[in-house]
């Protein structure tokens, strides 16, 4: 039952339904300064789902000659909304919403089956792209599958930052793509591990091992692929 679950313990009578589906791991903070409210909206801005697309679409604006002769960009576009953005996080969504976990799922023991059903899902994606002759988005997809098993690993030790390794996986494969000026990308990779630290959801350490984690990960699948 939602009243038994770990989550809706916590959670103000009176608040538990209204709140039970929107839970993200910070929600417990009391403290509503300016720090707060910005790490929130750059934590919540650069998801890993959220940056997967925007790296998606950045691809595609950049180098549309490159999709392939099947692929236009919408529908590579759509391909990523579908196996790497919604499948990825739909577990997720229906545990917070039965109030299992936190949007965040916040507690490590529980973090694993998420990073098992995300591997499968950005694996599919490999097979989408490769099948579809688009090599530039499935050597992305190879690296999310890289990555992501690289967490479950890790998160069997540490609560690796998941945001931070979204955020610098991505920007890995676009620094290696489009070079130097890409490297914009590296200030929100420190905005986003401040802001996981600010809302006490890592510390810096699990911050910086998953800036390490999606970069290394990331850069080896594109010496190897790409």
């Amino acid at each position: 039952m939602l009243a038994e679950s770990p989550i809706t313990k916590t959670v103000p009578q009176g608040r538990a339904k209204e709140d039970r589906f929107v839970r993200f791991g910070d929600d417990h903070l009391t403290i509503e300064d300016k720090s707060v409210r910005i790490a929130r909206a750059v934590s919540r801005a650069a998801a890993a789902p959220l940056f997967n697309l925007y790296t998606v679409i950045v691809i595609v604006i950049l180098s549309p000659d490159q999709l392939g002769p099947l692929l236009d960009s919408l529908s590579a576009v759509m391909i990523c909304v579908v196996l790497m953005v919604t499948m990825p996080v739909a577990p997720i969504l229906l545990s917070a919403h039965r109030g299992y976990t936190d949007l965040d799922v916040s507690e490590q023991s529980k973090r694993g089956k998420f990073f098992l059903f995300s591997v499968g899902c950005y694996a599919l994606a490999w097979w989408a792209y490769t099948t579809l002759q688009c090599h530039i988005l499935a050597v992305l997809a190879a690296g999310y599958v890289g990555v992501s098993s690289s967490l479950l690993l890790l998160n069997l030790r540490t609560k690796v930052s998941v945001h931070a390794a979204g955020v610098s996986g991505p920007g890995t494969a676009l620094i290696y793509m489009y070079g130097p000026l890409a490297s914009v990308v590296t200030i929100i990779w420190i905005l986003v591990v401040w802001s996981r630290v600010v809302l006490v959801q890592h510390t810096l350490r699990q911050g910086a091992l998953g800036i390490a984690t999606g970069a290394i990960v990331t850069f080896a699948v594109y010496v190897l692929m790409y």
